[in-house]
């Protein structure tokens, strides 16, 4: 590769890196020995292949009018039980005799017959779910009624109630699903609860909840999800550990645990049957990292458990959360669960190599693509998640942020930063040029880094949101991953002015507020708005229905009192309510002074409830300067 004369393209380059790097990259070649003290030759990044100066690609056009890379679900579509489009719709699909799967859905649960009635792994997301999946059992399979339902994991628990429908049902699932269920927000279960708002925001923007039905932003088939939705779970009456057994109607059942995108997962074995179903071996590489955020993912736990398929050596696998077709014979399997094992593990093994040979995490994507024998596998594909959004996390794990270098420790803020190379660069003009440039030559991530320049210089600016938003759109339809492409559009239509819907931060459903008040009180806390605070004191108490918390506010900061009666200070002022009110005041739907003034119009009262925001949608790319 020629060397590029000192330009404004190098010098924004040595700004921001990424792109810098990734030019170093094509110029390595692979193969060659390293010089003692030199990192070893890498090669070139997966991102490149469709994002920057890639003339002859064309994204596909889907029925729904949605543009999108389609290469891998072309690759993935026989293995998938939804087809991406929408077209497929949701039926119970025979497998053996005596066991179905909804198809056309996909996370649609599996159904097994026995004398007495039906057995149902996964009841749905929602209540609508659930009801769902009832009148397709009952038209497709049997009327007998439902004498079990299994959780196989905490994502799809929440249509039990009307998917039951009164049959008194054994609800069956791991030991720590119901406190996962009542702790999580839209599929997520953080570390950290109180990041719950940011995290199911994230989550909306995965699964594409407020992107259109038509059109070139359209949602993709089967990856999509309406997560907020009124949920129906019910708690479980059976609970099963690792290794445990049950029968149920002459059928042997045996769980084993597994840890995969739920920590409460169950791998269900039916020895009669010779046959698994699963949260483990999906139809594509499993998220090792999720861009929505979530607790960590070990790749080591989910390639154990993709083990514990493999040596069980069934004769069938039934993926009922992963979206697959039932796969037969025990070779198949084998063949399947080995390259997803492969897969993970060379991201793993590489991401933790490359670490301790000195990549920073944030680089890791540029160094790291499946060899070619793996991608041969069409288990092995980005349908869903995408390879190159996976690495850092695996050495975020143990040493945070911190890459060890020490230029990473302190930095300008983005908005100086950018001041300062636009004005090296000749100006705003200069960078407004080279952006538009860069998109005609379809360079898309370098244009990407401009456009952000800009629009870090001025967040108001339309032609500067246009011109991110437009880069942003061109990378989305150019992603083969479902979930790297919903960001991507979000950012797009946020961009635009839609900020009413694509937002990074949500606020939990009202199932989960009234679930526990005195949780959503102590959440209340990281809600108090230091420049209001100040150096104020005072403790406002609540008294909810029966219940009662409190939150002790001093030096700008908001203890949470699970029992005000034995807490040192008494109350200065108390807030009466009913937890419908509350529900109502903490997602935003009542004032600050609407609560107050339904308990009293207490003075004191509003005062210091008004020291806490009041929940509101914040936009992803506000017009306010960062």
């Amino acid at each position: 590769m020629n060397a590029r004369p000192f330009t404004l393209s190098t010098v924004l380059l040595c700004a921001f890196g990424l792109a810098g790097l990734g030019l170093l990259m094509l110029a390595l070649l692979p193969g060659k020995t390293a010089e003692p003290g030199k990192m070893a030759d890498v090669s070139r990044t997966a991102n490149w292949r469709w994002y920057n100066e890639n003339p002859d690609y064309r994204p596909d056009v889907m029925p729904n009018g949605a543009i999108t890379n389609f290469s891998d679900w072309k690759k993935a579509m026989p293995y998938i039980r939804v087809d991406g489009v929408g077209d497929t719709p949701p039926t119970a699909e025979r497998v053996v005799d005596g066991v179905w799967m909804i198809s056309g859905y996909f996370y649609g649960p599996v159904i097994i017959e026995r004398p007495n009635g039906l057995v149902v792994i996964s009841s749905g997301e929602d209540e609508d779910d659930g009801r769902l999946f009832r009148s397709i059992i009952r038209r497709d399979v049997s009327t007998k009624p439902i004498i079990a339902l299994i959780y196989d994991h905490a994502h799809y628990a929440k249509g039990a109630r009307t998917l039951l429908d009164g049959d008194e049902a054994m609800i069956i699932a791991h030991p720590d699903s119901d406190r996962i269920v009542q702790q999580s927000g839209f599929l997520t279960n953080p570390y950290i609860p109180e990041l719950l708002p940011a995290l199911d925001g994230r989550a909306s923007i995965h699964f594409a909840t407020d992107l259109p039905d038509s059109g070139p932003d359209a949602k993709m088939a089967g990856t999509s999800l309406v997560l907020g939705k009124q949920s129906a779970w019910m708690p479980a009456t059976k609970l099963l550990a690792d290794g445990e057994t049950i029968t149920i109607d002459g059928l042997e059942m045996q769980a084993f645990h597994a840890v995969t995108d739920a920590e409460d997962s169950l791998t269900l074995w039916f020895p009669q049957l010779k046959m698994v179903v699963d949260n483990v071996l999906w139809p594509t590489v499993p998220n090792l990292y999720t861009l929505r955020g979530d607790r960590y993912r070990d790749p080591t736990d989910w390639i154990d458990a993709l083990k514990k398929i493999r040596d069980l050596e069934p004769e069938i696998e039934l993926g009922v959360g992963g979206g697959s077709k039932a796969l037969f014979g025990k070779e198949t399997i084998r063949d399947a669960a080995n390259a997803v094992i492969d897969a993970s593990a060379y991201i793993y093994d590489q991401a933790i190599r490359l670490t301790n040979l000195g990549v920073r995490q944030q680089e890791l994507r540029h160094h790291i693509q499946l060899p070619a024998s793996l991608l041969e596998h069409p288990y092995v594909n980005e349908a869903y998640g995408q390879y190159d959004t996976w690495p850092e996390a695996v050495p975020a794990r143990s040493h945070g942020w911190f890459s060890g270098h020490a230029e990473d420790i302190h930095s300008l803020p983005r908005r100086v930063a950018s001041q300062k190379w636009v004005a090296m660069a000749g100006g705003e003009k200069a960078v407004l040029e080279a952006a538009r440039k860069a998109m005609a030559n379809k360079e898309y991530l370098w244009a990407k880094e401009l456009a952000v320049t800009l629009y870090d210089l001025d967040p108001a600016n339309k032609t500067y949101r246009q011109l991110l938003a437009d880069s942003f759109r061109a990378l989305g339809q150019y992603s083969p991953g479902a979930i790297v492409r919903n960001f991507y559009i979000a950012a797009a239509r946020s961009l635009e002015g839609e900020t009413s819907i694509h937002t990074l931060g949500a606020v939990q459903n009202a199932d989960w507020v009234k679930a526990d008040v005195k949780r959503a009180v102590d959440h209340l806390r990281t809600r108090l708005n230091p420049d209001k605070a100040g150096d104020q004191e005072g403790v406002l108490e609540f008294v909810i229905d029966d219940q009662r918390a409190a939150l002790h506010i001093r030096r700008s900061v908001a203890e949470f009192v699970a029992r005000p009666e034995q807490h040192y200070r008494k109350p200065d002022a108390v807030i009466r309510t009913s937890a419908e009110l509350f529900t109502q005041y903490f997602r935003g739907e009542l004032s600050t002074a609407q609560l107050v003034q339904q308990s009293g119009g207490d003075p004191r009262a509003a005062a210091l409830l008004g020291l806490f925001d009041e929940y509101r949608r914040i936009p992803i790319y506000s017009a306010a300067a960062p």
